[in-house]
């Protein structure tokens, strides 16, 4: 259940950094996918300010797990 969130996450955060980079569009945000994006609609969609903090491994063994985190984070930057 957490994959499927954290996934639809991702998914409403592509959406709404694409949206916010060519204006008002009319793709479809998909916030009634998961519970966990539904509480968040406010927080990603709206006019408040949202912080996210990335934790990151310096070890090897992390760098698949680094450097997909840092492409989620990245996504969510251009909202």
């Amino acid at each position: 259940a957490i994959n499927k969130s954290l996934s639809t996450l991702g998914n409403c955060i592509a959406a709404l950094a694409e949206r916010s980079g060519k204006g008002k569009g009319s793709k479809q945000i998909p916030y009634r996918d998961s519970t966990l994006t539904l509480l968040l609609k406010d927080s990603l969609g709206g006019n408040s300010r949202t912080v996210m903090i990335a934790a990151l491994s310096p070890a090897a063994v992390n760098y698949d797990e680094t450097l997909s985190t840092l492409r989620y984070a990245d996504r969510a930057r251009h909202i």
